[in-house]
Parts: structure tokens; sequence; C-alpha cells
């Protein structure tokens, strides 16, 4: 606009704009933007989805596989990736000490849980420009018996439908069958679809392999249509079988 001092505000949206839907600012530009101690506005960074790359002079692109709900957000009008996922996309750049103080200042500030952190960094795997290992660290300082466990599995899952063009499922759904609370991984509540994933370290005891599947019983009974998935599972399989449940339920509604 004829007049408007240029601001560095304005050549982030103008990148972000320029790199196409879904783009959003990222990486240093994104911490800069949250105000998080120790970022600096030198350059412009953006995200998009793949397989789509924008290529822009002064401006360093990268591209992700999907984003989760909570991985991205506005801010002053500026499409943005989330301060959770701002952390783990400068989780190599950054110390797990300028980590934790940039998640400890955003957690006063209200822009942060670090349950947020924790889905964020569940099922990526280490990458040149990321390393998991050091927010794995920074929450485990933060959160008393923090373990990722088989939870990395559940977000990979999420990740893998998203991409594949499906839905983006409920993480750790809570429904009540009687006088019994249940959480389910992975849900559709609307198609009454549950994605439970199984993790070996959490049934191999006796008692809790019972308890699971008088667990899918109640669920079933209830209407609930529940798909199991395991570590050996590929994510083409999960966004295979998901697609068909929720095919055919569509189907069957419309008949």
């Amino acid at each position: 606009i004829v007049g408007a001092v240029p601001t560095w505000e304005q050549a982030v949206l103008a990148a972000v704009l320029a790199a196409g839907p879904g783009a959003v600012a990222s990486h240093e530009t994104a911490a800069a933007l949250w105000g998080l101690p120790g970022a600096e506005r030198s350059g412009l960074e953006v995200t998009t989805d793949r397989p789509h790359c924008a290529r822009l002079v002064g401006v360093r692109s990268h591209r992700t596989l999907a984003f989760l709900a909570v991985e991205h957000s506005s801010r002053a009008g500026i499409p943005l990736t989330s301060v959770a996922r701002t952390l783990v996309d400068l989780s190599a750049r950054w110390s797990v000490k300028q980590l934790g103080r940039a998640a400890d200042h955003a957690q006063r500030r209200g822009l942060l849980r670090l349950e947020q952190l924790r889905i964020c960094v569940g099922g990526l795997t280490p990458a040149p420009g990321r390393r998991p290992g050091r927010i794995h660290a920074l929450l485990a300082r933060r959160l008393h018996g923090y373990d990722p466990g088989d939870s990395d599995l559940e977000v990979r899952f999420a990740r893998a439908l998203v991409a594949g063009g499906l839905p983006e499922p409920v993480l750790q759904h809570w429904v009540r069958i009687g006088h019994r609370r249940y959480r389910i991984d992975l849900a559709y509540p609307d198609a009454m679809v549950a994605i439970e994933i199984d993790g070996w370290d959490t049934h191999r005891s006796r008692s809790a392999f019972d308890a699971d599947r008088a667990r899918a019983n109640d669920l079933v009974v209830a209407g609930w249509r529940v798909l199991r998935f395991t570590s050996s599972t590929t994510d083409g399989e999960a966004v295979t079988v998901v697609a068909e449940a929720l095919g055919a339920l569509t189907q069957r509604g419309s008949a």
C-alpha cells in the first residue's frame, strides 16, 4: 500500500502467500514471530506440504509430510507453525538448554503446553534439520516419568492418515460406556471408528492382554468399529484399511 512503511512482517507474509496454499512461516522465522528468546529476524523460512516445494529468491523452503492441527497456527494474520512444531523444527540448531529456555518462556505466556510438544515430536524420525532426542530430553526434564513409548506410534499413524488424504483423527479420545471410561488411541467419533495401536510393551502381561480384549468387546457392542495396528503395520496399509472402513460406512449411510 502506498505510504505504508515496509516491515519484516510484510516480507514474511509475502513469502508465505507466494509459497502457495498451505504454506506457513516456520523455523527461525516462526520463532521470531512468536517472540521466543534466542530467535533472530535473519532471513525468511517457510514450510509447505509435500510434494510441493516453493522456490523463492531469498526464502529458505522446507517440506513436511503432513501438518497436524496442533502444528500450525496464526499470529498477526500470518500463518505459521505452532510453538511446539517450531521447537521441533529447530531441534538440530538449538541446544537442549536453548530449547528448554524457549519452551519455558512460551509456557509462561500461555503459548505452549508440553502435551502439544509431545504430540509434535511423536512419530518423527531424525533428519538433517531435526533431532527428536533433544526434544525428548527437554520433556524428560519437565514431565515426571516421561517416556515416549508407544505414543510415538499413535502420532506416526495420525500423520500417515493425514498425508494419505484422510481427515485428521482425534488423538486419545475418551468415551464412556456404561459405568466405564475408555481411551481410544485414534478415533473418528462421528463415524464411530476406533483405531488401536498395539505396542508390545503395554500388552506383554496377561492382565493387560485380558483387559484390552474386554475393552475392545465393550467398544464393539457399543457400536464402534475397532481397527488394530502394530509397529509392523506400514503407513500405506494403515491408510488403505482406514479409507476402506470410512468409505464402507459412508456407503452404508447413503444406501
